[in-house]
């Protein structure tokens, strides 16, 4: 592995990452391991390591982390939340590196293929709307058990609905991403560690 610079690493890194103080006991971290050990997506990639994206984040590897694709593999199923001896909620801090990722130009591609749904439910007030087909055979589901034929939602909820996207600016903030320029993920991995193409 071609050796790291000064500049790729920051030991103001995890102040900067938990800027909302939604893991402030990252640092009582033991690498006891049970993270991954109990990771879906560790057992079947071998370069994800939770444990080893802690140590990174407190180490300050900036690079390492950011411009990863690793830290867009989570699927924040909680496992390793709910065994961690710390109570370190590992998913708020990939959710947070994820932000971080995607202010500096890396991972769009991992974000903007929801906002039609995010839209659409801003438009509609539902996420996601089948063709006709489905929406019969929902309705006929739907009916069989006694509930209404389809969810009705009222103007009045849409609009209360865009205007909480509106004024937190969330809508803004997905426009732009869409039309920002993404730079690419250098990172490659090979198993069991994180490596320069």
């Amino acid at each position: 592995m071609p050796r790291e610079h000064d500049r790729e690493w920051d030991p103001e890194l995890i102040h900067k990452v938990d800027r909302y103080h939604l893991v402030e006991n990252l640092e009582q971290c033991l690498q006891c391991g049970k993270c991954t050990g109990n990771c879906p997506v560790a057992a079947i990639t071998p370069s994800y390591n939770p444990r080893a994206i802690i140590n990174d984040v407190l180490s300050g590897s900036v690079t390492r982390l950011l411009d990863s694709e690793e830290i867009w593999r989570c699927l924040w199923c909680a496992n390793c939340y709910r065994v961690c001896p710390v109570d370190i909620n590992y998913p708020l801090l990939m959710m947070q590196l994820r932000y971080m990722a995607l202010e500096n130009g890396y991972g769009q591609k991992y974000v903007t293929g929801i906002n039609k749904f995010v839209f659409r439910a801003m438009e509609k007030g539902l996420t996601f709307v089948p063709g006709q087909k489905g929406i019969e055979k929902i309705m006929r589901l739907r009916s069989g058990v006694g509930a209404e034929p389809w969810p009705e939602v009222s103007a009045k909820a849409i609009a209360e609905y865009r205007a909480i996207f509106e004024q937190t600016g969330a809508k803004e903030y997905m426009e732009n991403l869409e039309k920002s320029e993404q730079r690419p993920l250098r990172m490659s991995y090979r198993e069991g560690r994180i490596v320069n193409e």
